[in-house]
């Protein structure tokens, strides 16, 4: 899933660093919501330079687990929120979330104007407001605030 980092990269993290004009802006805060098992794209991203990477999952263990590969992890559940983590993300993304849970999280990046990134299970269609990009070859839902 080396495309998932490389399309945050591209099109989230150096766009904003352009846009400042300093690579050494302040630090970008990414959240990944769901991280369950599967720490790849995080640990990849985690190696960024001027990132502020979070992971989140209502599962304790999976978030014990996170903690000891070197993320920065919590456990919330997005059904009732703790907000105050996700107020100033500049990016939240979650990899093959449930369809059912993704209205959740978008309703979280809508109030404070996040943008979201999904990658879906294979063959899954968007939920509403979500859309659907085609990335080397790899579906992705985007929400963005422009």
């Amino acid at each position: 899933m080396d495309y998932v980092c490389n399309y945050i990269i591209k099109n989230y993290i150096k766009n904003k660093n352009d846009k400042n004009n300093k690579k050494d802006s302040k630090s970008f805060k990414i959240i990944e919501i769901g991280i369950g098992y599967y720490f790849n794209v995080a640990k990849s991203l985690n190696n960024h330079e001027n990132l502020n990477l979070i992971v989140i999952d209502a599962n304790k263990d999976a978030i014990d687990k996170a903690k000891k590969e070197g993320l920065n992890a919590f456990v919330d559940d997005i059904f009732e929120p703790k907000l105050d983590v996700y107020k100033d993300a500049d990016l939240i993304y979650s990899i093959r979330p449930p369809r059912d849970l993704q209205p959740f999280i978008l309703n979280i990046c809508k109030k404070y104007s996040i943008p979201l990134l999904i990658k879906p299970l294979y063959g899954e269609t968007p939920i509403n407001d979500l859309k659907l990009i085609n990335y080397k070859g790899n579906a992705l839902y985007v929400w963005n605030t422009k």
